[in-house]
């Protein structure tokens, strides 16, 4: 069976030993593609090189240059200001884009108050910031990859506000999705994909919402991912995540949909191909 990572983070540190021997590893093992994210210039740079290296690895981009933490946005002059950031962080992605045709997705776009105490001045601002996410995605014309965290209903409001382009075959990606299971149709009556991690071989409440998630979404608007090096799948969840796992979450969606692990890995990789655009 041939798999595709719709969303890892090689990039990061804990790749730093093994990462271009691990990275072939799991192709030889049948991940035929992967998309790594990287976010900021450094990350970029780092991620350029592996896809430079490796035919099978693309890129979904961001940059932060633009945000900036505390801001009263009831001013209009600093909406203005931070509107001029957008338009110079767009301009310099849209250069990238145009030198390096395997970037492939904007992201993560960026909602969470897992850590942040979600009240109303906090959701307005991060509000205000996910939508910019979302018009930087759409002015550069790469599918939106989004991250909510804590967040379902809240991110779910900007989404379906937001006038998002189909770029072929679907709107945007929720990534790493764990919202409840009416929300996740909800987002594909809009137009978006729901990609599936290990945590649905968890058997903790996170993992069993997951469960009922993937009963619902139909596999043709199913993505799969590892978010590697986070959210291994059991039995080896104190493990560092990587591709190669994405086997143990095609089973285990594989079973609660009653069908064969083939019909799942094909139908996300094809999923995923014509999502981010892979011939």
């Amino acid at each position: 069976m041939l798999y595709f990572d719709s969303h890892s983070h090689y990039t990061d540190r804990r790749f730093m030993k093994d990462r271009y021997d691990l990275i072939q590893d799991v192709y030889d093992e049948g991940v035929e593609y992967i998309v790594d994210c990287v976010s900021g210039e450094k990350e970029l740079a780092y991620g350029l090189q592996l896809a430079k290296k490796f035919d099978f690895v693309y890129l979904c981009i961001s940059d932060n240059q633009h945000y900036v933490e505390d801001i009263d946005l009831s001013d209009e002059s600093n909406v203005v200001h931070i509107n001029s950031r957008v338009d110079e962080t767009v301009k310099k992605l849209q250069k990238h884009c145009a030198a390096n045709k395997k970037i492939v997705g904007y992201g993560e776009c960026w909602m969470d108050f897992r850590r942040v105490e979600k009240t109303p001045e906090a959701v307005k601002k991060a509000s205000f910031w996910f939508s910019k996410d979302l018009e930087i995605a759409k002015r550069l014309g790469l599918p939106p990859v989004i991250h909510s965290g804590n967040a379902d209903y809240e991110a779910f409001d900007v989404v379906k506000n937001t006038d998002m382009p189909d770029y072929g075959y679907g709107k945007g990606m929720l990534h790493c999705y764990l919202g409840p299971p009416q929300m996740a149709l909800d987002y594909i009556a809009l137009g978006y994909l729901i990609s599936v991690t290990g945590l649905v071989t968890h058997r903790s409440p996170r993992g069993r919402n997951l469960v009922d998630v993937v009963k619902v979404v139909p596999l043709e608007k199913m993505l799969i991912e590892t978010d590697c090096p986070y959210l291994t799948p059991e039995p080896f969840r104190d493990r560092r995540n990587d591709s190669s796992f994405l086997r143990l979450t095609v089973d285990e969606i594989a079973k609660i949909k009653n069908v064969t692990p083939q019909e799942v890995a094909e139908a996300t990789t094809a999923n995923a191909k014509a999502f981010y655009g892979i011939a």
